[in-house]
């Protein structure tokens, strides 16, 4: 049986702490190594206990974005994923160039929220749907289209990168393309490493920040 995945929560209020601990004690593979209820205790607190994943509050005492560059820095291993009731496209954004790998409203589902800290410790990046269509939008809209980046791109490569941008997995760009998983996954290094970025989120930000044209649902 494999490890299960450490956590630390941190958001500034203790009843949200208590629930989304509860609620994932439940699991028998997450495991809570720790809670924060500030930016600061949650650094301190990652730099001490190397979680697999923070759970981190945007808006809290020291700020979610400053608490998701420093726990990068004390702790390059552990994922940040974001929870946040606001769908403000430049702090998400902010939160992303910070290092957050996920970002989640509040009402997400619970189970949602399970199996995105689930991903996020195997470094597969998670969206809210409605930030996605958010940023997907303001980006199409604040930035000129094209580079010689994208332009370097196959086009099952920039297949591909529609797909991720629109936050599916390798399995469900599988079955989009109709082609195999290990495909897939050699297509997403290929895009990684022409676009110069470290991971599928910093990819779709690529993606949306250039304007292109998202695939049309089949």
């Amino acid at each position: 049986m494999s490890k299960p995945i450490r956590i630390v929560i941190a958001d500034d209020h203790d009843l949200v702490r208590q629930g989304i601990r509860g609620f994932l004690e439940t699991h028998a593979d997450l495991s809570i190594v720790g809670e924060a209820g500030s930016a600061s205790e949650a650094v301190d607190l990652c730099k001490e206990q190397k979680p697999d994943v923070a759970l981190v509050d945007l808006v809290m005492p020291g700020g979610g974005i400053e608490a998701t560059r420093a726990i990068r820095g004390a702790s390059p291993n552990t994922q940040v994923v974001l929870l946040t009731s606001f769908e403000d496209v430049q702090q998400i954004v902010s939160a992303i160039q910070a290092g957050a790998l996920s970002c989640l409203l509040k009402d997400v589902d619970a189970d949602a929220l399970a199996d995105t800290l689930r991903k996020a410790a195997q470094s597969e990046a998670v969206l809210h749907p409605r930030i996605a269509a958010r940023l997907m939008d303001a980006m199409r809209r604040g930035v000129e289209p094209g580079s010689a980046a994208l332009e370097s791109l196959s086009q099952r490569e920039r297949e591909t990168l529609t797909l991720v941008a629109e936050g599916l997995s390798n399995q469900m760009i599988a079955e989009r393309l109709g082609i195999g998983e290990k495909t897939v996954k050699t297509h997403v290094s290929n895009v990684l490493g022409k676009l110069n970025v470290s991971d599928r989120t910093q990819a779709a930000v690529y993606a949306w920040r250039s304007g292109m044209k998202q695939r049309e649902p089949q």
